[in-house]
């Protein structure tokens, strides 16, 4: 009992440490930026390095910051692979752009800027909900910087042709849609669909619609304990009887039901995307970032953007899901204050206005969002970025294999939608 406690002394004390020595290493590098002429560093990230080199060089030059990037763009294929190898070799980038995927893999690698020199209530002052994913017991592992939410594509045509004066705000109302604008020839093959949900294979965003669900029906999908342990909470019923994962999965599937009022969407069809951009599919849901893409996939479809529907009840939650960024010091930089100090320039309000420019995504900072946009899109795309929430993704490729097999277990008649739910959690524990 004697040594137990003494071990936990031990551990507390070099905890306490780390996290003193840290604080003063950032805070003695911060009071003597005024006599630093120039800082260097390196970071790795999957964006374009044309566009973010045209990014920061532009930034930089024009607000005569003497800092330099040395990026180097990696394949999201090989992002993580690449990343380890060199770390494993005592190497590697001052730092990496980390999307909220990576978080449970790289925590341990990140360098935390201590609390010391941000401070919590800072850092949700200046950043949105989801960035909170990025707070650790140590200190703030990366600086949120952008977000690409989860919204709704309507057809204009469509719902004006129907005599319709206004898109859904809820499912019930999306639901409701179904008789009203879901086509079908007389053998019920569907000539046109009202939404696509239900499916996985040919729902282009399936795993952040299934995502939104479950945030929404309030299951956060994994959690993250005191201890620093992460849990799946998909098969949790939250002393409600039954687990709000379930009922979001039914929600989701009755639309690919054949003998369900909601059926508008089956396998056959093709890709979610393909279809909204024939004119074919009156509601699309995907992410921000689409915009560009439906546009060029049809330059003549009549379309507009809206929130993501929500639940029904007097306390809603308004949620969506986005793919948030984020930027991150790892523990084997060299000069990780100094590191801190371009991280914080390029996560500016600032910085913003280039960064706009070229990514065209909306920011992660409130004071960004606040803004008023002249454009009726970006206005819907920044408020669904301050809405948007995001989970402890483990690994981006194995977790959308879970949410397909968890979906089509139980559309096959493989498994219940308990079993399909209770899966899919055990799945995501093993991974966590």
């Amino acid at each position: 009992m004697k040594n137990s406690k003494l071990f936990q002394y031990v551990v507390f004390g070099a905890f306490i440490f780390f996290i003193i020595v840290g604080a003063i290493l950032f805070a003695t590098y911060r009071s003597s930026t005024s006599t630093e002429t120039s800082i260097s560093i390196s970071l790795w990230g999957t964006l374009s390095a044309d566009d973010f080199s045209s990014f920061f060089s532009r930034y930089f030059g024009e607000s005569n910051l003497k800092y330099t990037i040395d990026y180097t763009e990696k394949s999201p294929a090989s992002f993580d692979s690449d990343l380890i190898e060199v770390l494993a070799s005592g190497i590697g980038p001052d730092a990496i752009i980390l999307p909220t995927d990576l978080i449970v893999r790289y925590r341990n690698k990140i360098y935390p800027i201590p609390y010391t020199v941000l401070p919590e209530l800072t850092f949700k002052d200046t950043f949105i909900q989801a960035g909170e994913l990025y707070l650790d017991k140590t200190g703030v592992l990366a600086l949120p910087f952008s977000v690409d939410p989860l919204v709704m594509y309507w057809n204009r045509d469509i719902f004006n042709n129907a005599g319709l004066t206004k898109v859904p705000s809820t499912w019930i109302e999306v639901s409701d849609l179904i008789p009203k604008l879901t086509q079908k020839d007389e053998a019920s093959n569907i000539l046109r669909s009202t939404v696509a949900l239900g499916e996985f294979r040919n729902v282009r965003d399936a795993k952040d619609i299934l995502s939104a669900l479950f945030i929404q029906a309030g299951n956060p999908i994994v959690s993250f304990s005191s201890d620093g342990s992460f849990e799946s909470t998909l098969k949790d019923d939250f002393n409600s009887g039954t687990s709000p994962a379930v009922l979001a999965l039914q929600f989701f599937t009755n639309f690919s039901n054949p003998v369900k009022p909601n059926y508008s969407w089956n396998r056959s069809l093709p890709n979610s995307l393909d279809v909204f951009a024939n004119g074919d599919l009156a509601m699309y849901f995907g992410l921000a970032s689409e915009f560009t893409a439906v546009k060029n996939k049809n330059p003549n479809l009549n379309f507009a953007v809206a929130l993501l529907p929500q639940g029904s009840g007097n306390k809603i939650v308004y949620s969506t899901t986005g793919d948030l960024l984020g930027l991150a010091i790892l523990k084997n930089s060299a000069n990780p204050a100094g590191t801190y100090t371009v991280l914080n320039a390029l996560t500016s309000a600032s910085a913003f206005p280039y960064w706009k420019d070229i990514f065209n995504v909306s920011s992660a900072r409130r004071d960004i969002l606040a803004q008023t946009e002249s454009s009726a899109v970006k206005t819907i795309f920044n408020k669904s970025a301050i809405m948007s929430k995001a989970w402890y993704d483990p690994n981006r490729t194995q977790s959308n294999a879970i949410f397909q097999e968890m979906v089509e277990s139980y559309t096959t008649g493989r498994s219940s939608l308990e079993g399909a739910v209770n899966t899919a959690s055990d799945r995501l524990d093993s991974l966590l």
